[in-house]
């Protein structure tokens, strides 16, 4: 029996409440394991594969991932909300937005699937912060959107002063599933909001190879996530957003491995891999009926397995010439295009700005946030796994909005001691003025989804050809 036959995998899964039982077989008569997933958040995922890793030998998530610490000592960051400040905010501040107004400074953040979305917050000296509600209080999510506990998912709003009404851009589910980004609009950043009553960008589906020859391709869809406004010096409003490609690849990559055993050998060196990759092709039709974000915590051996041998991976499925349309979901693009100035639609054709093209981005970047100094475009982005403390913060610089833009080669911010997983900025004046850099990291030994994420701040110096924390 050679080695991709050994680490083959028979799985047998049924639901069962709010969680599943699992059996898992190595193939070619080895012992079955029983599993009992208590429910779908990612702590019983995570236990289920430190179970399996235990049982058969496979890859445990986040288990080889340690914080880049540079020698330089502790960078300038300061911790500005350590805690849930409501009973009703569930999970901190990730994907912080700040925005200075004559009335201070408002916050707005992502809820994921909590039932009221997207906590708002002020503060009049960036010290102390009162919550003022929800963008969306339980029960008033927009028709358009899937909301509810294990249901929907609001991410990275943003609020910007668009003339005299307030802008609110963000991310949700519509009810097929697919991401979709929304605009609500309001007089105040306090709301009340009153949303446009539709998407005002949904995403394009992809055609992927099914794994039986016979059938047709399997549309996946890519969604859109993560959108910015940037009004422009001469009023001009253009949007910003990512193509969430990262989140299709996955499961496709594991359904041709399901086909293709023999690549399973080729792409992954260590046994370690070859079985996490094996036991994904086999999971694999199981996860492709779970709700979306349980299909990412069934995958993410899977993906950090490919991130550990990315060169080597992108290069056996070019030369297997099967996997052209996997390979392009891997590129992740920023997109830029401009808003309507009544803001429910886009004018002309979308630009790319970005993509992830650098070794520490990993297989994405997200979280675009534009601001202009020093007469140019700074384009803060984030890059890389948000569980891991491979995530940081890179930045790029263009003389036009919409680029071509120049990205520093290394990241601005990467994980510290004290501080993991640095991500999604906005940029706002300070109480003097100045423009910071305000970002949600999480505690040291933690990190996922609905993991508390805290919101901090760092100082920004510009210069014309670069940027630095002071």
């Amino acid at each position: 029996m050679n080695e991709t036959e050994s680490s083959a995998f028979e799985v047998e899964a049924v639901a069962e409440g709010e969680g599943s039982r699992l059996s898992v077989t190595r193939a070619g008569g080895g012992e079955t394991r029983h599993y009992r997933l208590a429910g779908g958040e990612q702590q019983h995922y995570t236990r289920f594969y430190r179970q399996l890793a235990r049982d058969f030998g496979m890859r445990m998530p986040h288990e080889r991932h340690k914080p880049a610490l540079s020698g330089g000592g502790e960078p300038p960051w300061r911790p500005l909300l350590t805690e849930n400040l409501s009973p009703r905010i569930l999970a901190g501040y990730g994907d912080p937005a700040v925005l200075k107004t004559d009335e201070g400074w408002y916050l707005v953040a992502t809820s994921n699937d909590a039932p009221d979305a997207f906590p708002i917050l002020r503060s009049l000296d960036l010290a102390s912060w009162e919550p003022l509600g929800f963008v969306f209080p339980e029960g008033q999510a927009p028709e358009w959107t899937a909301a509810g506990r294990h249901v929907g998912d609001f991410w990275a709003p943003e609020m910007a002063r668009v003339g005299d009404e307030y802008w609110l851009s963000y991310t949700a589910r519509e009810k097929n599933q697919a991401l979709a980004i929304g605009i609500a609009k309001s007089r105040s950043p306090a709301g009340p909001w009153r949303d446009l009553g539709r998407p005002l960008l949904t995403g394009g589906s992809v055609l992927f190879p099914n794994p039986d020859p016979a059938a047709p391709p399997a549309p996946r869809s890519g969604g859109v996530i993560d959108p910015h406004i940037l009004v422009d010096t001469d009023g001009q409003p253009y949007l910003f957003w990512k193509q969430d490609s990262n989140g299709i690849w996955p499961r496709p990559l594991a359904a041709l491995l399901r086909r293709r055993t023999d690549l399973i050998p080729l792409i992954f060196e260590s046994e370690e891999d070859r079985r996490t990759a094996a036991f994904a092709a086999a999971i694999q039709p199981w996860a492709n009926g779970r709700r979306p974000i349980e299909r990412f915590f069934l995958m993410q051996p899977l993906i950090e397995a490919a991130l550990a041998t990315w060169a080597r991976l992108k290069e056996v499925l070019a030369q297997s010439g099967e996997a052209e349309t996997i390979l392009d979901a891997m590129r992740t693009p920023i997109r830029a295009q401009r808003l309507a100035p009544d803001g429910a639609s886009l004018i002309g054709a979308p630009t790319l700005v970005l993509a992830n093209d650098l070794d520490w981005e990993g297989h994405l970047i997200e979280g675009p946030w534009v601001t202009r100094q020093q007469g140019r475009y700074w384009l803060f982005y984030a890059g890389n796994d948000f569980c891991t403390p491979d995530y940081g913060i890179g930045v790029a610089v263009a003389d036009h909005v919409l680029g071509p833009y120049e990205k520093r080669r290394a990241p601005l911010l990467q994980s510290i001691s004290s501080w993991w997983a640095p991500g999604h900025a906005s940029v706002a004046p300070g109480a003097d003025g100045e423009p910071q850099l305000f970002f949600h990291a999480y505690f040291p030994e933690t990190g996922g989804y609905n993991a508390f994420r805290a919101l901090l701040t760092a100082r920004l110096r510009f210069r014309r050809d670069g940027v630095e924390l002071v």
